[in-house]
């Protein structure tokens, strides 16, 4: 494969994960529950990944390894829960930007867990996106400070994912890795969904909205992603994919009438401007390659 063409999916992968607020957004619409909508995405994702699985017959992993892919599974949970909450009290633009403070927050644990040092350069980085945030959030947001906390939630359990599954996914195919985790995540956000009496989805627009979410926004940008690691590398592809955020902004002004100040798209700017950055150190926090999925 060209690197031009992955490239091309590594654009369409972060397209698939910055869409995901919007697809939440028409399902809410519908009268569809977070833990229904959360539920039914990872059955759907599991489902499908599943039979690629046995087909390429891969080996699933045992013992510690699979303990600490179900644990990313049950992180996964949690911060899934937290994202589309927090979609019910603010702008999908916000919660967007919010939760891709995650590098930031990877490397400041980095950092306390003694596997990176606080150099000035890094020190410098961390200022002007803590900067960027504060920027954000302190302009005119279509956002309550549920929304915002529960944003900011969501960032710190995948940033605790993130280092979680930079020490599992070395020597482990990634669709394997992927596969357990999406299961853990249904099993974890169905029991979330039975427990709370949620409703099963009525319509086909809510139906449509939560396919899209589990094929296009999950296993497809999954897959994607996947594909253009391997290409490209993780670097250069966690560069491309700090698009999500720009997209899922985009998207919910032009689909949903979603209002940007200018506050908000400085704040922005800063904040993408020190993940990218970021990602290009020399010793840089890599993202894992097994369930790449920011939201």
């Amino acid at each position: 494969m060209s690197r031009q063409s992955a490239v091309t999916l590594v654009l369409l992968s972060a397209l698939g994960f910055g869409s995901v607020a919007i697809f939440a957004k028409i399902a809410y619409a519908t009268g569809v529950s977070t833990t229904m909508l959360l539920a039914w995405r990872f059955v759907l994702a599991t489902v499908f990944l599943a039979p690629i699985v046995w087909m390429k017959r891969l080996h699933m992993p045992r013992g510690r390894v699979l303990a600490g892919f179900v644990l990313m599974g049950l992180l996964y949970t949690g911060q899934a829960q937290c994202y589309f909450t927090a979609l019910r009290y603010a702008s999908s633009g916000l919660v967007g930007l919010l939760l891709y403070i995650y590098p930031v927050l990877v490397t400041m644990l980095a950092v306390a867990l003694g596997w990176e040092k606080l150099n000035r350069r890094t020190l410098m980085l961390l200022g002007l996106a803590i900067a960027g945030m504060a920027i954000t959030l302190g302009g005119n947001l279509q956002g309550q400070p549920l929304g915002i906390a529960l944003g900011l939630l969501a960032a710190g359990i995948y940033a605790v994912y993130i280092v979680t599954g930079g020490r599992l996914t070395i020597g482990t195919d990634p669709l394997v890795g992927t596969l357990v985790i999406m299961a853990t995540a249904a099993i974890g956000n169905t029991s979330f969904a039975i427990a709370g009496g949620a409703a099963l989805p009525s319509g086909t627009t809510a139906w449509l909205a939560i396919a899209a979410i589990a094929l296009f926004s999950t296993v497809i940008a999954i897959a994607f992603f996947l594909i253009g690691i391997k290409h490209i590398g993780a670097s250069q592809a966690s560069i491309i994919s700090t698009l999500e955020p720009v997209i899922t902004l985009c998207l919910g002004v032009a689909l949903l009438g979603e209002s940007v100040s200018a506050g908000q798209l400085l704040g922005g700017v800063m904040v993408l401007a020190a993940v990218i950055l970021l990602a290009q150190r020399p010793k840089q926090a890599q993202e894992p390659i097994a369930g790449k999925a920011a939201a």
